[in-house]
């Protein structure tokens, strides 16, 4: 009997304590509560997954005051203290207002790349932001460069610098200040203009005695103003003279700088035109230009080069456009190619498929409405010489030409916009729609119905007796009651 109960017990005991080890494990599991008290943890916490939690960025903001009002702008470099590739910057006017006249990056390998979201801005006001797209440049990037412009007091902004793979750490180089600083203990490290002088190991442009251009470097520099320079082509040293010998820059005293895309224009004795990019530039104002015809390398003065440009005055690249022809007779329908700083406008017309070369004074962009109240699709009538032709606007120009579709001959018109009537529901009085009756100077009278109505006073009217439609002044014409 005592060792049955004994056992009894045993089995009781073991019960209630299963029961609490398990009630020990259960509120061990996270999230689970014992009215009000967080057990400890059983085992440590997974670390979150790689999207999870605190995204790692690797970002470095820099701070410019004292930005100037000099006109065109002074070129401030925010230098990378360890070259490394760009995903994006974010630039914020702090203070004042600004323009941002150039916008580039140099990398390592010596190529420069346009930021085309800050490039040739408008004026900004305090408070804008503008963030690049995505640099997608491949290769580490070791300088930024803004030329900026104050269009009020001193201008202040910040540049957020976001990295790839490491923090871009970066420092502040201002232009070179003519002017005693104010404070002498903070002096400004220069950026421009640009150290020329020629040294040991630079790589330059020489002109031989016979006036062509050599690709080199500096071996030696004397006293007398002669350099001794190894040309690239066949590894030989050569005296010049110093005069002749450029050291290649990163942009000219113009701001072009190398990797743009240019024209040349006009060149040699026929001005013929020619597109590339600038592969090198040189202290002596030569340009080393990669022509895209025969992707062969050609040195030219700086004066014939020419910017490409997204936008000039009102025209832009891929704008519809209307050229006209040399002698003022022909007008060709095209589409804009490319745009550059002389005014050149290179047009793919329509009919060819060619690419034409134009001055943007023959150029007109393509609007919707011209100030008449003209509008594409518009339903009108046109007159040519003592004729006139019922059609619809196909298009209209800047310089108040409008294409019109005639009904006749279903071929396109060039006209002035002072020739062509738009159709109306009303006009003097009379509706479409409405019966009338015509009193011709003959002394006959037609009866007929209005068929359309015109800016200008004119209604065309179908008569009865032959189905066809004429064209009549208001004034020759009395509506039914």
């Amino acid at each position: 009997m005592k060792n049955t109960q004994w056992v009894a017990g045993l089995l009781a005991a073991v019960t209630l304590i299963q029961a609490s080890a398990h009630a020990e494990i259960i509120s061990d599991l996270p999230g689970f509560e014992d009215g009000g008290s967080q057990g400890q943890t059983f085992r440590p916490p997974a670390p979150p997954m790689p999207n999870e939690g605190v995204t790692r960025q690797y970002t470095d903001v820099a701070n410019l005051d004292q930005i100037s009002r000099k006109s065109g702008g002074e070129a401030y470099r925010f230098n990378l203290v360890q070259p490394t590739n760009l995903k994006y910057l974010e630039l914020t006017v702090q203070s004042s207002r600004l323009k941002i006249h150039e916008a580039t990056v140099l990398t390592v390998g010596g190529q420069r790349y346009m930021i085309r979201e800050f490039h040739n801005s408008n004026v900004l006001e305090t408070g804008t932001q503008l963030t690049s797209e995505n640099l997608n440049i491949n290769d580490d990037i070791r300088t930024i460069e803004l030329r900026m412009e104050s269009y009020s007091h001193a201008a202040t902004i910040s540049l957020k610098a976001v990295g790839d793979r490491a923090v871009p750490r970066m420092s502040v180089q201002r232009p070179v200040i003519v002017a005693p600083p104010s404070q002498p203990n903070r002096p400004t490290q220069p950026s421009r203009p640009v150290d020329v002088r020629l040294r040991s190991g630079d790589v330059v442009v020489s002109v031989s005695s016979q006036g062509k251009y050599y690709d080199g470097r500096v071996v030696e520099v004397y006293g007398n103003g002669k350099v001794l320079v190894r040309d690239e082509d066949d590894g030989k040293t050569y005296v010049r003279d110093i005069s002749s010998v450029g050291k290649r820059i990163s942009c000219a005293s113009n701001g072009l700088c190398e990797g743009e895309e240019v024209m040349a224009y006009p060149v040699g004795s026929q001005a013929k035109t020619y597109l590339g990019k600038i592969v090198a530039i040189y202290s002596n104002d030569m340009v080393k230009m990669r022509d895209s015809d025969d992707s062969k390398d050609y040195f030219r003065d700086l004066k014939i080069i020419h910017r490409r440009l997204n936008c000039l005055e009102s025209l832009c690249v891929k704008d519809r456009v209307l050229s006209r022809s040399g002698d003022g007779t022909k007008y060709y329908g095209g589409v804009i190619d490319s745009i550059y700083s002389n005014g050149v406008i290179a047009v793919r017309d329509d009919d060819d498929g060619k690419v034409y070369s134009r001055n943007k004074e023959v150029v007109f962009k393509s609007v919707q409405c011209h100030s008449s109240g003209l509008c594409i699709k518009d339903r009108v009538m046109s007159k040519s010489g003592d004729k006139y032709y019922f059609g619809s606007v196909t298009g209209v120009y800047s310089n108040g030409l409008i294409y019109v579709r005639d009904d006749d001959d279903g071929k396109s018109y060039a006209r002035q916009h002072d020739v062509v009537f738009k159709e109306i529901r009303c006009a003097n009085g009379f509706c479409r729609g409405d019966r009338v009756l015509s009193t011709l100077s003959n002394g006959r009278y037609y009866t007929g119905r209005v068929e359309g109505a015109y800016a200008g006073g004119l209604i065309s009217v179908r008569d009865d007796d032959d189905g066809k439609v004429y064209l009549r002044p208001h004034t020759v014409l009395s509506r039914a009651r």
